[in-house]
This record gives structure tokens, C-alpha cells and sequence, in this order.
């Protein structure tokens, strides 16, 4: 089979988009549930107690670096 080049490519799609004034955004990620299962870098293991509880520490310990940051300021 012949494979023959459409005259539009992605590029010339992508340009023709922006110039009719569409606009490229970036995202927002969520940061993965708990209960998704993963612990220690293998699916299917929800986390122990011990890791919550190390997790929700390591938390309070950044709010409370973020909030004596603008403190400082």
C-alpha cells in the first residue's frame, strides 16, 4: 500500500488554532488518594497506618515551614 502525505500536518493545525487566538493552557494535577493503593512503589498495597501517619507529619511540618516563610517576610 502507497502511503501518501496529507497536505495538513499537525504543525499547520496546531499554527492555524493559534492564530484564530486559541490559547495553549497547563493543567492542574491532583495529588494521588491515599486509598489508591500505593505504597512503597508497588500497586495494589494501600498504605499502613505507620505511612499516613508519617505522610500527614511531613505535611504539618511543610505548612508550618510555609507559614514561618511569609512570617519572615
Amino acid at each position: 500500500m502507497k502511503h501518501v502525505p496529507k497536505p495538513t500536518t499537525d504543525e499547520d493545525l496546531i499554527q492555524e488554532f493559534l492564530n484564530k487566538g486559541g490559547e495553549v493552557k497547563k493543567g492542574k494535577t491532583k495529588p494521588m488518594p491515599d486509598g489508591l493503593g500505593l505504597s512503597n512503589n508497588q500497586w495494589g498495597n494501600t498504605l499502613t497506618k505507620e505511612e499516613k501517619a508519617a505522610k500527614k507529619a511531613a505535611e504539618a511540618a511543610a505548612e508550618t515551614n510555609k507559614k514561618a516563610k511569609k512570617v519572615e517576610k
